[in-house]
């Protein structure tokens, strides 16, 4: 067993704690310990990049129960992928917002750690439910970080944003309730061999599990017409913490591509690429309305927002087409619309800081 497999988890967690507990009152402290353990995760997730090159899926039993009973983490291309390009994002991100940004409000380093504790156990996880349990990590960090600095727009923005997000979370259980009511099971490699056997009765109630859940990864990934909250939440946020949420919408994405292919793709019988009818219309209607967003604002704030939402949709019709070839393409759109999205809005902030 690959024991560096929770290492992405763990350490971002133990770091926040730690900074949390003894490091607080000292702003100099915090700032390197901050800096040392997310270029700490740095390098081990390059080393988890390289040892998943080779194509072999590799899998981290936690407690040492056997999947599909215990919490299992999964690491291959894909998962090794996104986790690395998460801490390629946040060393930049810690450098400017050590610039002065952290220290507008309280507890900025221990958020950002724990922000990325969830964004890598999204990524990691093999199970739908411990999916929706690294989500409320990751949002739970993002609330406070949405909030740092506090003010009237943000506080606004802030509670607009919680509330979109706990609905959200409230229709991610239905979904996983109805899912493992009919299948006994909610490990993704599991579902994979289960879901083709599901009686003819419960496949409609599965249905209705499945449906609900890509609506939940559509909100996070701002699809329309879930895409709403994105531009006020995105606008109103600090310039780091706004940069750091150009990978949030990414989860819905990977979420979307992880499940649907892996779970409910051409084995899923019945249940077959389900969400193909849905996804690429929706995609290609995103599309145009972040354009046309992008060409009315009036702020290039908002502009940045709406150039994430064109991304999200660019990004989604490649998945929503369903092919290797498109998801190869989609990937490698991810990576550079990720990074780019990310230094728009720090170079925004420095247009409005010399404005």
């Amino acid at each position: 067993m690959n024991h560096w497999i929770v290492v992405p988890v763990v350490l971002p967690a133990v770091a926040a704690a730690f900074i949390i507990l003894s490091l607080r009152r000292n702003a100099a402290l915090e700032r390197t310990f901050s800096f040392l353990a997310t270029a700490c995760l740095l390098g081990v997730s390059v080393g988890l990049l390289y040892a998943a090159s080779s194509g072999t899926p590799q899998s981290y039993e936690l407690g040492n129960w056997p999947a599909p009973f215990g919490i299992v983490l999964v690491l291959d291309r894909l998962s090794a992928l996104m986790v690395t390009l998460t801490a390629v994002l946040a060393v930049p991100i810690l450098i400017y917002a050590a610039c002065g940004w952290d220290r507008r409000g309280r507890h900025f380093h221990a958020l950002f750690q724990f922000q990325l504790m969830g964004l890598n156990g999204a990524f990691l996880t093999g199970d739908i439910f411990n999916l929706f349990v690294f989500f409320e990590i990751l949002l739970i960090a993002s609330y406070g970080l949405m909030l740092h600095g506090a003010g009237r727009e943000r506080l606004r923005a802030g509670t607009h944003y919680v509330v979109v997000n706990l609905t959200g979370s409230t229709i991610f259980l239905i979904a996983v309730g109805l899912i493992y009511a009919v299948t006994g099971t909610l490990n993704m490699a599991d579902l994979a061999v289960k879901v083709p056997d599901v009686a003819e009765g419960d496949r409609a109630i599965l249905g209705a599990g499945v449906l609900l859940l890509l609506l939940v990864f559509a909100l996070k990934a701002a699809l329309v017409p879930l895409h709403f909250w994105l531009p006020g939440t995105y606008a109103a946020a600090p310039a780091p913490v706004a940069a750091l949420f150009a990978i949030m919408t990414k989860v819905g994405a990977y979420a979307i591509l992880r499940i649907y292919t892996l779970v409910f793709g051409g084995g899923a019988g019945e249940m077959a690429w389900i969400a193909e009818p849905w996804l690429l219309p929706v995609a290609l209607v995103t599309l145009v309305l972040g354009i046309v967003g992008v060409v009315a604002a009036r702020s290039l704030r908002r502009m940045a927002c709406f150039a994430v939402i064109a991304s999200m949709g660019t990004l989604l019709a490649a998945f929503g087409a369903f092919t290797e070839r498109a998801a190869a393409a989609g990937l490698y759109y991810l990576l550079h619309s990720t990074l780019i999205g990310a230094g728009l809005f720090l170079l925004v902030d420095q247009i409005a800081e010399r404005g």
